[in-house]
């Protein structure tokens, strides 16, 4: 739906149909290609990032915000690391990424 990129620092906001780990690549994905960008033509493969359940499965990370049986959204934050970023995943949607 959105997304932010200031130095170090990624913020990115799901749109309605994008899943929750689906938002979390994306962001990773601009945060990884914006660093990649600023560190030059060194002949380093920088940007290829390692699958996001060799951290986190993605179905949990989706289970754990989903809508209650009730229809109740859930709230909550998530932080891990990944590749060397830090990522924040809110029940609404927000996800930011940072450089460690």
């Amino acid at each position: 739906m959105g997304e932010t990129v200031r130095q170090g620092e990624v913020t990115y906001t799901a749109s309605d149909d994008e899943t929750l780990s689906e938002a979390v690549i994306a962001a990773l994905r601009t945060a990884a290609s914006s660093a990649s960008s600023d560190q030059g033509d060194d002949g380093q493969d920088i940007g290829v990032l390692t699958p996001l359940f060799e951290t986190v499965d993605p179905d949990a990370l989706n289970s754990l915000f989903s809508s209650t049986y009730s229809g109740t959204s859930r709230n909550g934050t998530i932080t891990f690391t990944h590749d060397g970023y830090d990522v924040t995943a809110t029940g609404d949607g927000h996800v930011v990424v940072s450089s460690e």
